[in-house]
């Protein structure tokens, strides 16, 4: 067969070839090379997880609590042990510690923890706080330690999933075990006491007087969803409070916008259940049960099916000056989210398919704002809050744990006439010098109240020159890594 015949036939099958089936073939390839990867990064992931390499981490934290600005701290410290101040740490202490390295989170679909804007913000001139999280993300902290045996050096990874989520979230947990005419006793419990009986009486006495049985109107439900919408954000802003459904109306145009309705009482579910579909209890708790099912249960079950580990940051200080409705309202929140997540001990299998949470965390943040000497009451405080919640035999068996923590620290401690005082920068960079109210270790009785009136400490910038510096200044960050990662290196 001649050259030419050869191209000719070659030219022939070609032009006989499906059109488009070359880039349907490289589509192919491509897609195959795609689940090869996916393939073996799963199989790693699996490995990791068996071995006890891989952890998962939930991180959240009460309104205010600072939790963009912990977890760029805790990057920055395991980060960089030669500039990092961790003696509480074994590692970084024994000299194990050699760094981590920041990755996306595997096979999570979600978006990665903006650490190089945290940081930025916090090394600016001015310095500010980093802008706080309104949604989900995630991220892989890849921490490589040095070990040695039988004689020779090695070295180690160990994988941290971080997932961070707002605490306004987790205050949506207790509704999956609540049905909406359930949930509207509930509030209104809460809407008649003390604090927030008088924070809106208008908007109150409207939902009272409101029927369930009124024919539905879009408009003015929509209103009152709205101006309750601001009783909430009030809520928070004016009486620092805690637990405030739903959570997600605090940072977003929520769409599934529903009040509780007080004067559901006492009424039998048959009677509620016969109402018509246009009746307002009707209305409301389609709206209701398109919120739980829609937003709350996957966020459930999406995220918290993966965690091995809980942190929730409060910010007791400014709960604590803020008064005891405000403390026990604290309480209170603690004691309807304890149930949600899942106890026990991870076994082999579990730790592939269904973790639960083996250990759980609480830390009081912004430490700095009181005197050293301040710190272990501070602590012991928020231990005796958390017994009262997790005394229970249903929650036997869980390790839990609470530390009081700076995660960025912005004051020092002076002496002044004799005084023990702390120096910082407040907010619009002015110079200040102050002291605390001394902080008790027990919960204030009826008279003790009056011990902390008026005496919140104030808002302090974070310090100049970090950057420079080359560190970030903490209060006991090493203590907190410690609890999260003390047995898993």
């Amino acid at each position: 067969m001649s050259e030419s015949d050869g191209e000719s036939r070659s030219s022939d099958t070609d032009d006989n070839r499906p059109k488009g089936s070359g880039s349907r073939l490289r589509a192919l390839r491509q897609q195959w090379r795609h689940l090869r990867k996916e393939a073996r990064d799963k199989s790693h992931w699996a490995a990791e997880r068996l071995l006890d390499k891989r952890i998962c981490i939930g991180i959240t934290g009460l309104s205010g609590a600072g939790k963009s600005t912990l977890i760029t701290s805790l990057i920055y410290q395991l980060s960089h042990p030669d500039r990092a101040q961790l003696p509480g740490f074994a590692p970084a202490l024994s000299g194990r510690l050699l760094g981590a390295e920041l990755h996306p989170a595997l096979d999570t679909g979600l978006p990665l923890f903006e650490y190089q804007r945290c940081l930025d913000a916090l090394t600016a001139n001015p310095p500010r706080w980093p802008e706080s999280t309104r949604d989900l993300s995630a991220l892989e902290l890849h921490v490589h330690l040095q070990g040695r045996r039988l004689g020779r050096d090695y070295r180690q990874k160990l994988v941290l999933e971080l997932r961070d989520y707002p605490g306004e979230w987790l205050m949506d947990l207790p509704l999956l075990q609540m049905d909406f005419a359930t949930w509207c006793r509930h509030q209104r419990d809460l809407l008649d006491g003390a604090p927030r009986a008088d924070l809106a009486p208008e908007l109150l006495a409207e939902l009272h007087s409101l029927s369930p049985e009124s024919v539905v109107d879009s408009g003015k439900l929509d209103s009152l969803w709205q101006n309750y919408r601001q009783f909430l954000r009030d809520c928070r802003s004016a009486r620092k409070l805690s637990y405030l459904q739903p959570g997600r109306a605090l940072l977003d145009h929520e769409e599934y916008g529903f009040f509780p309705l007080p004067g559901v009482g006492h009424q039998p579910e048959k009677e509620l259940q016969s109402l018509p579909d246009d009746s307002v209890y009707k209305a409301l708790e389609a709206r209701y049960r398109a919120y739980v099912e829609e937003k709350v249960a996957p966020f459930v079950e999406g995220h918290f099916r993966h965690l091995d580990r809980q942190l929730v940051l409060v910010d007791l200080i400014g709960t604590l000056f803020a008064g005891e409705e405000s403390l026990e309202d604290m309480r209170k929140a603690f004691g309807h989210i304890a149930d949600t997540f899942r106890y026990g001990s991870n076994g082999l299998l579990r730790k592939l398919w269904r973790p639960r949470i083996d250990r759980l965390l609480f830390a009081a943040t912004k430490v700095d704002q009181v005197l050293a000497a301040d710190h272990d009451a501070l602590r012991q405080l928020l231990g005796q809050q958390l017994q009262q919640v997790f005394s229970g035999a249903r929650h036997r068996g869980l390790p839990l744990y609470c530390e009081a923590i700076a995660a960025v620290r912005c004051s020092n401690e002076s002496v002044r006439d004799g005084r023990r005082m702390l120096v910082g920068h407040g907010m619009d960079g002015s110079y200040l010098g102050f002291e605390n109210a001394e902080i008790m270790a027990h919960l204030p009785q009826d008279g003790e109240w009056q011990h902390y009136t008026g005496g919140l400490p104030p808002q302090l910038r974070p310090p100049v020159g970090i950057g420079r510096e080359g560190y970030l200044p903490h209060i006991r960050m090493d203590a907190l890594l410690n609890l999260l990662l003390g047995d898993k290196v």
